[in-house]
Formats: structure tokens, sequence, C-alpha cells
């Protein structure tokens, strides 16, 4: 049979007798003033993993979000094996035998671990119409240990950490039979070993015959799991080719339209020059007595597994954490009791989760960049809202933030532009630390590039940066010094070329507790 649009190569299929898992065929979708996607086609085999990536508003999530049902699209059409796929309530595609991960999954926290696994596939009743708790669970129970995760399945959802969410959200997949599954950027808040046990049961349901759409902006995990790739930009495919045809540099500028620099050490990082901050016996209930320094110009990277501590440390520089410990900026003795503090001693913090804490979904990009800084627009009581504006649109130029115009909403922006913004609320101004907690989380290869050069050049100004992230080659590629933390300890130091993935890996993994020790800990 001959490829759909030139989109699958010849010999993908597992057989001729075989129906697609699933076709977009010409698929288009407009918003006011966007042409979101535009005449997309490809198609997903059985029994096959497939890579969909592209930058950050190449329509990737328009893409998944009307085969979800979230959206509709203008034209074309979606075939689940050969079947057209109408247009019909989100919750209807589960009946189907589509189920989706996103990145953000929708749970409930008010509902326990198990009624969360077994929400989306509907709940087994006797024939009095009563629910047998104990049986269903235990299917939960079985599903969550397939992930890794050793709780009680009776718990709240809410107590849960991000990253637990997520594994729950994957364990709701594992109850019920799908044709298609699609991942959405699964891995962004895993540590690397839950995204290896995710790896694996994602081959367990490719070998089962599922087939799999698999979103990620991480370079390596397409290499690691994909048996196709398909390239968006600007709402259009690009190409769809086999991921063995492929190489990183080769995929990257697919994905970019040029060579990206991804991770290049152009310059060497410096190990700075006078000590700005020592920190000495930080504690609250994950440090455990830290200690570091950070000298002028120096980009300092914290390393560790979940739990480590290294958001805590930040979170306490900030003024944002209740801990212990003495802190002294530039020869004096700081005491954060909160973040006006830090920020009014030039202290400013990007934190992890920016849906979450690093902005206002209804704000505007200017009311974004401005909000910190409302004193400097002021005059009697009274905003200059012109002045307030202007300061913005030249932040956004400077950082390159792009969109329509400085009054759109935060939340219409990409992933990479919304954390350009949070960037340029605080380094458009004097700043002397510079704190960033998984600075490139979510974004893709295109703006990782442009947060990275905006990191070299904080340096370069004499400012020092502390950066905490799961992608050790980010740490590797940024930091001239990287502080290993395990259990809330300082358990190593790497300095220049000593600071490489394999041996961050063998110190944090050497010093891991094993999952009986996490027990008895607590």
């Amino acid at each position: 049979m001959a490829a759909l649009d030139g989109s699958m190569p010849a010999g993908t299929r597992p057989d001729e007798d075989s129906p697609w898992a699933l076709t977009f065929q010409g698929i288009t979708k407009r918003f006011p003033g966007q042409l979101a996607v535009d005449d997309v086609s490809f198609s997903l085999a059985p029994g096959q993993v497939h890579a969909l990536v592209g930058e950050n508003g190449a329509g990737k999530s328009t893409l998944i979000n009307i085969l979800a049902g979230e959206h509709r699209q203008d034209s074309g059409s979606i075939l689940l094996r050969g079947e057209d796929l109408v247009a019909g309530h989100p919750w209807e595609r589960r009946g189907l035998g589509l189920a989706f991960i996103h990145q953000d999954p929708a749970l409930v926290g008010s509902l326990t671990i198990a009624e969360n696994v077994l929400l989306s596939e509907g709940f087994r009743n006797t024939r009095f119409s009563i629910i047998p708790w104990a049986k269903q669970y235990e299917v939960a129970r079985e599903a969550l240990v397939k992930v890794g995760l050793d709780v009680d399945p009776r718990t709240k959802l809410g107590v849960l950490s991000v990253a637990e969410r997520q594994l729950v959200a994957v364990a709701s997949v594992l109850v019920g039979p799908h044709r298609v599954v699609v991942f959405d950027e699964p891995t962004a808040s895993l540590t690397e070993t839950e995204a290896n046990r995710l790896f694996s049961l994602i081959r367990t349901m490719r070998d089962q015959g599922v087939a799999v759409l698999y979103v990620s902006h991480r370079l390596e995990e397409i290499f690691a799991l994909a048996d196709m790739v398909t390239v968006m930009r600007e709402g259009r495919r690009v190409t769809t080719r086999a991921v063995r045809e492929l190489n990183r540099a080769k995929l990257a500028q697919l994905i970019i339209g040029k060579e990206s620099g991804e991770l290049v050490r152009s310059v060497t990082p410096s190990l700075g020059g006078r000590p700005v901050l020592e920190v000495r016996g930080l504690r609250d209930r994950l440090m455990r007595g830290i200690d570091l320094e950070v000298r002028e110009g120096e980009v300092l990277g914290l390393a560790g597994l979940a739990g480590a501590g290294r958001s805590n440390v930040l979170l306490s520089l900030f003024g944002a954490a209740d801990s212990t410990g003495i802190i002294t900026f530039h020869g004096e003795q700081l005491r954060l009791k909160h973040p006006a503090d830090a920020i009014a001693r030039g202290i400013v913090l990007v934190t992890e989760e920016r849906q979450h804490d690093g902005f206002v979904p209804e704000f505007s990009i200017w009311q974004t960049i401005t909000l910190p800084w409302l004193r400097r627009f002021g005059r009697f009581g009274w905003l200059n809202i012109r002045r307030e504006i202007a300061s913005a649109k030249a932040a956004m130029k400077q950082f390159d933030v792009r969109a329509a115009s400085p009054s759109t909403h935060i939340r219409e922006l990409s992933g990479g532009n919304q954390q350009k913004a949070i960037l340029a609320r605080w380094l458009s101004h004097d700043v002397s630390l510079v704190l960033l907690d998984e600075p490139t989380h979510g974004v893709d290869i295109g703006a990782k590039d442009e947060i990275y050069e905006i990191v070299r050049g904080i340096a370069a100004r004499g400012i020092p940066v502390i950066i905490v992230s799961d992608e050790l080659e980010e740490l590797e590629g940024l930091c001239a010094r990287v502080l290993l933390l395990v259990r809330g300890q300082v358990v190593g130091e790497m300095i220049g070329k000593e600071i490489t993935k394999p041996n961050m890996l063998k110190v944090l993994l050497a010093e891991h507790p094993s999952r009986e020790e996490a027990k008895n800990a607590h």
C-alpha cells in the first residue's frame, strides 16, 4: 500500500492486511489571527512508537487536542482503525480505545489515588450497583506497582508530588485496553529512574500491538524509544522518518530549521571572581545542613534525585520557605522573611512550575513582566501605564518574547515564550543573584538554546547564577561547578571537565537509598 502523503516510508507497517491504528488526513485548524495546524497528514501503525516533535507553537498540542476532542478541526479527518473519528466529548475517546497522558494530567486532588486511577475506565459494580472497593483497590495497587509508585491507593491524591501525580496518570492507562495511547511530555517532572521505568512500560505496550504517539522536547528520549518521528514546524508537517535514519544533530536541524548549538559549551564557564553568597547549615524538612558558596559571574549547578532538597535551597534563598541557617550576601548576613526581602536585595527566582506559581494566567504579557516592579512606575499612588507598557515592550524585544502584542494573555503563549517572559520580568532590571529552577522545563530545543545564551549572558555580566536541573547535560554544558545533593546533604562537588553526566550519575545513584531504606527513614 502507498504511504499516506509520503508520510510513512515503505516497510513500517506490521503487514499489508493490518489497518493503520490512527491516521491524520489533511488536518487544518485556525484560531483568530493564527493558522495553528496547516494540512497535516501522517499515520501510526499498530505496535509502533511514533514521536511527534517540534518547537513550541509548531502545532503539536493543537493536533493532540483535536484528537482528544478538545478542539474540532476546520478541515480534514482523523481515522481510527480506518473508521472516521467523529466529533464528540473527550470522555468518549476512552470508549473508542484512545488514552492520553498529558504533561499536566487532569486528576482530582480531593479523590483517592485509586479513584483517580480507575475514574476514566469506570468502576466495576455488583448486580446490586455496589462498588466492590477491596477488588478495586487491588486493581489500582497492581497498576501503581507497575509504574513504581509504592503508595496506599486509599490515600488522597492531593498529598502527592507533581512527579507522583504523573505516575498515577500513567497507571490509569494500564487498567484498560487501548488501541492508541498518547504521551504528551510525560517525563517533564520525572527522575531518570522513573522515566526509564515509563519507557519500559511503553515498550511493553508497543509489543502488545498498541500504537503510541509520543511527544517530547527531549531528543535523547526520541532516540531511546521511538521507531518513527514526525517533525512539525509553524503548523505544518516537515517530514516523517524512521528514527534510525537520523542523528541528534539532523533531527535538531529539522525541528528548528537551522543548525542548533544545543548544549555546546561554546565558552568555558568561569569559576567566578569574589565570593558573593555564602550559606552555612541550611535546614528544613528535606535539607540536612547544606553549605555552599557562589562567586561573581559563576554558574553553580545543583544536581540530585527527587527529594534531595535542591528546590528547597532556592526557595530558602528567595525567602519563600521556612528554613534555618546562616546566609551571608555581599558580606552581610541576611534574614529573608518574605520574597519581597529577597527582591529588594536583587535576588530573583524562576520557579520550576511556571503554570502554577510563575505567572497569573489572566494577566497580559506586560502585566506579567512588570508585576514585581510596580513601584518603579508609580507616583503619588498612581501607576503610569504608558511607561509600564513601554518598559515591558523593551524587555520583550530584549528577550525575544514572540507575541502579537504586549496585551496578549500570558497563558496564550507557547511554553518557551512564557519562560522567556518570566526571565524578562526579572532580568530586565538590575539583579545581584539569579536562581533558576528547571529553567528549560517543557520548552523546545530552539527556546532552550536561547535560554542557555541568556544564562551565559547573565554570568558574563558578573552576576552569579544557581541552577537546578534534572537534565544533567544541561548542567554539564552551563556550569563551572556542580554540587551533588542526596537526601538533603551535599555529597560531592565537581569542577570543570569533571562535570559529566556519567560522573554525576555515578555519585547520585551510589548514594541514593534503596526503597526499603527510604521506608525505614520515614
